[in-house]
C-alpha cells in the first residue's frame, strides 16, 4: 500500500485546506457538517471519566459520521457486553499514537490476540450473533475511544488507499506511519497545524478527514449510511 498522493509532502497545503473546510465551512443551513463534532462531542470519547466505557454519547457521536446504530447494537454494547468492553478498554492505551507503536510491540497492541482485536470482535457481534455493526461502525466507535491508536475505516478511505477490505488496515497504516523516520506522521502534524482546526484532533483523524474530503470532492459525492461486511 502506497501513501495516497493527497498525503504526500507536495500536497500539504491542499490537504490542510480540506481539513480546515471540513471543520469550519458551513454545508447546510449555515451549519458545519455534523462530523466536525465527532471528536469533541460531550468532551470526547477519551475523556478521563468515560475513557474505558462505550457510552450513549460515543454512539451518538459516531452517528454524526452517517452511521446510525440498530437498537440491538445499542442494548448489546451499553448493557449486555458493557463489562467486557470496559475490561478490554482498560488494557488499550489511551496515550499511544499508532506511529509510536514499535514493530516489536505491534502484536501486543493490535495483533489478533490483543485487547483491541478482541474489542473489535465484540463490537462486530462476532460472539453474539451480530447486531448490524460492520467494520465502518466498529472502527468509528474504536476511533472515538482511542483516537490516537485506531484509524477509521470506510469505503472512501479504502478506495483512497487501494484496499478493498478492512482486514489488514491496522498493519498497513502502521507500516506507512512508521516508515522513513515517521515522515507521514510528521506531515499529518504539519497539515493539522496549517489548518488551525478548532478542536483537538489526532494524526489518524487528520488522515481520515483529508482522505474522505479528497475522495468525495469535499463531501459532494459522499456515500449514504454504509457499513461493509469485510
Amino acid at each position: 500500500m502506497q501513501i495516497p498522493e493527497i498525503l504526500t509532502n507536495q500536497q500539504v497545503g491542499r490537504a490542510a485546506k480540506l481539513l480546515k473546510d471540513y471543520y469550519t465551512q458551513p454545508v447546510s443551513k449555515g451549519r458545519v457538517r455534523t462530523g466536525a463534532r465527532f471528536d469533541s462531542w460531550a468532551g470526547g470519547g477519551d475523556a478521563p471519566d468515560v475513557v474505558n466505557a462505550i457510552t450513549a454519547d460515543d454512539m451518538l457521536a459516531a452517528s454524526f459520521l452517517s452511521v446510525p446504530f440498530e437498537p440491538a447494537a445499542v442494548i448489546g454494547l451499553l448493557a449486555e457486553r458493557q463489562l467486557d468492553i470496559t475490561a478490554l478498554l482498560t488494557e488499550i492505551p489511551v496515550d499511544l499514537d499508532l506511529a509510536d507503536v514499535t514493530h516489536d510491540d505491534f502484536k501486543a497492541h493490535l495483533g489478533e490476540e490483543s485487547p483491541a482485536w478482541k474489542l473489535w470482535n465484540i463490537l462486530r457481534g462476532k460472539e453474539d450473533g451480530g447486531w448490524g455493526i460492520g467494520p465502518t461502525r466498529a472502527s468509528k466507535l474504536m476511533a472515538r475511544k482511542r483516537p490516537r491508536l485506531i484509524p477509521i475505516w470506510d469505503s472512501v478511505v479504502g478506495e483512497e488507499i487501494g484496499l478493498k477490505s478492512s482486514l489488514t488496515q491496522w498493519t498497513d497504516w502502521h507500516e506507512m506511519l512508521t516508515q522513513d523516520g515517521k515522515a507521514l506522521a510528521t506531515r499529518l502534524d504539519n497539515i493539522r497545524d496549517q489548518a488551525e482546526v478548532p478542536y483537538p484532533v489526532s494524526q489518524l483523524r487528520v488522515m481520515d478527514v483529508v482522505l474522505w474530503m479528497n475522495g468525495t470532492d469535499g463531501g459532494a459525492k459522499a456515500p449514504s449510511s454504509e457499513d461493509e461486511v469485510a
